[in-house]
């Protein structure tokens, strides 16, 4: 056995020999060299750099092509990885054992323990009692646990805030410490971070948990709504040839068709709307405008305001063309024709037929008419 001094006892204090870095003008060796006893000599710092922790792995004879050296498997002294790792659909059962300055530990079937951090804990829980958690990796790669709950699970539907777009993805937060990735395919659009995205979860390839923002398919079609209802929705897609694509309670059906569209939609956009039709399939046609009656009046105060900003005169009414009714006011020309009438017959205005034009009324004149 190779001599080592009394106060030298770990392998790390011995005399390590010259490094061989790859800038080295000598190439680095591919092995640990041997002493005259066949035992291996550590390098110190491994040939990138930083204290190598596996620099003797074997002694007392050479290495072979079947002693390379492998890599611990997933394993926690000694036990295999526990099940449902970073699976938060499916919490665990387990039972404190004890808790200290960093948090509580937790008995596994499995063998061993795990860490409840103090910051994972929803509630101080007591030895012996049996608490619900999720299991995830930190960033040491360490098995941990957590009381928290994930605000969806695999085959939910939900908005989530956005945390993070970063080269491999976009990710999402769903309330517990491992976030949600939302691959680059998965993506109709690049949200925000710290806005909302309408996502479906699901297990990928490798079982993890992933989103997509592809939600079509995935909405209802059952809503509890029926005609002239008043629904919130989120806008999740926009076609100008067909309309825009609402879920409607973030998860029914909902679209406001093209000829209800007036104004500038946007992903994520909140909205409040009232039901026209339910379909026969259960989707539903919305409309951002309430009841012809009660949409009228106002649609006559925008006339009303667009009137004061032009001296009290506008150069179109019946004749004018759709499109530049649906560029100024955000309404159809029927809409805009029934608002033009709902203010003739309140005396407030006056129609030039011949020349097509709109005049308003002095207030006090328009007041006595009325009267």
């Amino acid at each position: 056995m190779t001599d080592i001094p009394e106060k030298r006892q770990y392998p790390c204090d011995r005399e390590a020999p010259k490094r061989t870095y790859p800038c080295d003008s000598a190439p680095a060796p591919r092995r640990f060299p041997l002493s005259e006893a066949g035992e291996e000599k550590p390098q110190g710092k491994g040939r990138r750099g930083g204290n190598s922790a596996m620099s003797l792995v074997i002694s007392g004879r050479k290495r072979t092509g079947a002693d390379q050296y492998v890599p611990p498997k997933k394993q926690d002294q000694g036990r295999l990885e526990p099940e449902g790792v970073e699976n938060f659909s499916r919490p665990r059962k387990l039972t404190v054992i004890q808790n200290t300055e960093i948090g509580s530990f937790l008995e596994l079937p499995e063998g061993g323990k795990v860490l409840l951090p103090f910051a994972e804990q929803t509630r101080k829980p007591v030895p012996g009692e049996e608490v619900s958690v999720f299991l995830y990796k930190d960033k040491g790669g360490r098995i941990t646990a957590t009381m928290r709950e994930p605000v969806l699970r695999t085959g939910e539907l939900g908005v989530l805030r956005v945390a993070e777009v970063t080269r491999i993805g976009m990710f999402l937060d769903n309330g517990v410490p491992k976030q949600v990735l939302v691959p680059f395919r998965e993506q109709i659009c690049t949200p925000k971070p710290g806005s909302g995205a309408l996502v479906y979860l699901y297990e990928d390839k490798t079982g993890r948990q992933a989103a997509t923002m592809r939600v079509y398919k995935h909405l209802r079609n059952d809503s509890p709504y029926g005609k002239d209802d008043q629904v919130k929705g989120f806008v999740y897609e926009i076609n100008p040839q067909i309309g825009v694509f609402v879920a409607v309670d973030d998860r029914y059906f909902g679209m406001i068709p093209r000829t209800e569209v007036f104004a500038e939609y946007h992903y994520g956009q909140q909205v409040e709307c009232r039901v026209l039709r339910v379909r026969e399939d259960g989707k539903l046609d919305l409309s951002p405008r309430g009841k012809s009656y009660e949409a009228a009046g106002e649609d006559a105060e925008a006339v009303l305001a667009e009137l004061r900003a032009h001296g009290g005169k506008l150069p179109y009414a019946d004749k004018a063309e759709a499109k530049l009714i649906e560029e100024v006011y955000h309404m159809s020309k029927n809409q805009f024709k029934r608002a033009v009438g709902f203010l003739y017959k309140q005396r407030r205005i006056e129609i030039d037929r011949k020349q097509d034009t709109i005049t308003l009324l002095p207030e006090t004149k328009g007041e006595e008419k009325r009267s």
